[in-house]
């Protein structure tokens, strides 16, 4: 089920189904901002990344002398979240453990994805409570689409110097680089940028990054996270930002969940907070 929010100028649309964001609408200038999905390329539009952000090493973790399977990019984005909270201006979804999840992910958790207006935007905020008498390993990102014409360009807050991972054929990180930002903010999206997959980049300095688009119609994603993401379907008219508290596996990486890469490790009764913010920019 579809749910939104309104004001005199936007309208978000959030699905039940994985809390993942499907509209931010602009009704003054008539103009959607979100990948509205398509069969030919790819149905999602912002799905949820939880309990873990791209692929393990042979899809498997280990964690107290147990071994768990994990599918690339977790469980959450295909779960029926309850509406916690809905109002004219915030909706708050909720995904609690099920014995399903505890199949592959060993713990009581409450997930919270919550939005709500800010000025020209709004913000979408991810929490997660440990409801467990025990330490919590987990990764979340987020992969919101934006719809773009090729020759749009994603242009980070800063200056950096960033080479992404490319992956290998089982969608592990390889331990070959390509550089793509030498001390510059500006990707223009062509049909070749995303040939080899995403773009992975870890130790991001940047605090967010906009897309730019001959159009005007520009938009900015403030995030404060140590990894992104940016990547389509190789010519699709659209580019998904995604800040991530995770990373892909490296193809050599070894199976113990607390020692992986860019883990979160949350106490007992502790809760985790990630907002992203999403406005519309000149």
């Amino acid at each position: 089920m579809i749910y939104s929010i309104e004001n005199e100028t936007y309208r978000v649309s959030v699905k039940s189904e994985g809390a993942e964001l499907c509209s931010f609408y602009d009704k003054t200038a008539d103009h959607e901002y979100i990948w509205e999905g398509d069969p030919a390329f790819w149905t999602g539009t912002s799905p949820l990344l939880f309990p873990i952000v791209g692929r393990l090493r042979d899809d498997i973790y280990h964690l107290n002398g147990k071994e768990y399977h994990m599918p690339k990019h977790g469980f959450a984005k295909k779960m029926e979240f309850e509406v916690e909270v809905q109002t004219a201006d915030e909706l708050v979804f909720l995904l609690r453990d099920t014995e399903e999840t505890r199949v592959g992910f060993p713990y009581a958790f409450e997930l919270r994805v919550r939005y709500a207006f800010v000025n020209h935007g709004f913000v979408m905020e991810f929490s997660v409570k440990n409801v467990n008498d025990e330490t919590m390993y987990f990764s979340l990102g987020a992969h919101p689409a934006f719809a773009i014409d090729l020759g749009d360009k994603v242009v980070l807050d800063e200056a950096e110097t960033l080479a992404a991972f490319k992956l290998d054929e089982n969608f592990l990180r390889g331990k070959v680089q390509q550089p793509v930002f030498d001390n510059s903010r500006e990707l223009v999206i062509t049909a070749e940028t995303f040939a080899k997959d995403a773009l992975i980049f870890d130790g991001i300095k940047s605090k967010g990054a906009s897309v730019i688009r001959a159009n005007g119609k520009n938009v900015h994603v403030a995030f404060d996270a140590p990894c992104l993401g940016i990547w389509a379907k190789p010519a699709a008219p659209y580019v998904c930002i995604e800040p991530w508290h995770g990373i892909d596996d490296m193809c050599d990486a070894g199976h113990d969940i607390t020692k992986k890469e860019r883990i979160e490790v949350l106490g007992a009764g502790e809760t985790w907070v990630f907002p992203v913010t999403i406005t519309a920019i000149d």
